[in-house]
C-alpha cells in the first residue's frame, strides 16, 4: 500500500495512526507532501485524487481518499474487529461519530484554530475575533454532548480505544496547542479524553512537532 499524507495535519494524523495501530507501517510506503511548496498540486497525483487533499491511501488499482473510509478500508483489511467492529450496530455508531466530528465538532476546532494557530504560520493575517468567538460558541455546544457521552466510559465506544476515536479525536494535537484558545477547560472529561488518546503508542508516534502547521 501507499499512503499520501502531509507533515502536521489532523487528517493525515489520524491515517497514519490507524497504520500503526494495526502495525502496517512495514508495508505501507509513506509520501509525504509539502502543501506549503504545492506537492499536492501536480498532475500525476491529479489522477490520484482529483481533490488534491490528502491523505489519500492506494491499494494496488484501488485509490481511496478521505481520512475516515480510509481508516475503516485499512481496518477491515486486517480484520481488525476489536478496533474497528464490522457488527452492522456498532459499524452504525461508528459512521455516527465520524459523521459527527467532520460536521460539527471537529469543524468547530478547526475555525477555531485556523484563525489562532494555522494564519500565523501562513503569515495570513491578525485573528479574526469573531471567528474565533463563533467557532467558540459551535465547539461548546457540541462538546457538551461529548462530554456527557464520557461521563461513564474512557472512550467513544466504551473502555478501549477503537477507529472512533481515532477519528474524533484527530485535532487533539491542535486544541491542546497553548494558543489555540479552544475552550477545553471547560470540558474536563473531553480534555482528558484528548490527554488519553495522547498516550496511545500509535498516537504518540504521529505527534506533531509544530502543531502551528497542520491546517489542510
Amino acid at each position: 500500500m501507499k499512503l499520501y499524507v502531509t507533515d502536521l495535519s489532523p487528517n493525515s494524523r489520524r491515517v497514519l495512526a490507524v497504520m500503526h495501530q494495526l502495525g502496517l507501517a512495514g508495508e505501507t510506503e509513506v509520501q509525504k507532501f509539502n502543501l506549503v511548496e504545492g506537492q499536492h498540486r501536480s498532475e500525476d497525483f491529479r489522477e490520484i485524487n482529483p481533490n488534491m487533499k490528502v491523505p489519500v491511501l492506494v491499494d494496488g488499482d484501488f485509490k481511496l481518499w478521505e481520512a475516515n473510509p480510509i481508516m475503516i478500508y485499512m481496518s477491515d483489511r486486517q480484520g481488525a474487529e476489536e478496533f474497528c467492529p464490522s457488527d452492522s450496530a456498532t459499524r452504525i455508531e461508528i459512521l455516527r461519530w465520524i459523521s459527527w466530528e467532520v460536521q460539527h465538532f471537529n469543524r468547530a476546532i478547526g475555525d477555531i484554530t485556523w484563525e489562532t494557530v494555522a494564519k500565523q504560520f501562513f503569515n495570513m493575517g491578525e485573528p479574526d475575533a469573531e471567528k474565533i468567538k463563533s467557532g467558540q460558541e459551535n465547539f461548546r455546544r457540541f462538546a457538551a454532548v461529548l462530554e456527557e457521552h464520557l461521563a461513564d466510559r474512557d472512550f467513544i465506544l466504551g473502555d478501549k480505544p477503537t477507529v472512533a476515536d481515532f477519528a474524533v479525536g484527530s485535532h487533539s494535537a491542535l486544541a491542546l496547542y497553548p494558543q489555540s484558545q479552544v475552550p477545553l477547560l471547560e470540558f474536563p472529561k473531553v480534555l482528558a479524553w484528548f490527554q488519553r488518546l495522547e498516550t496511545l503508542p500509535a498516537w504518540a508516534k504521529t505527534a506533531p512537532q509544530a502543531p502551528a502547521e497542520a491546517a489542510e
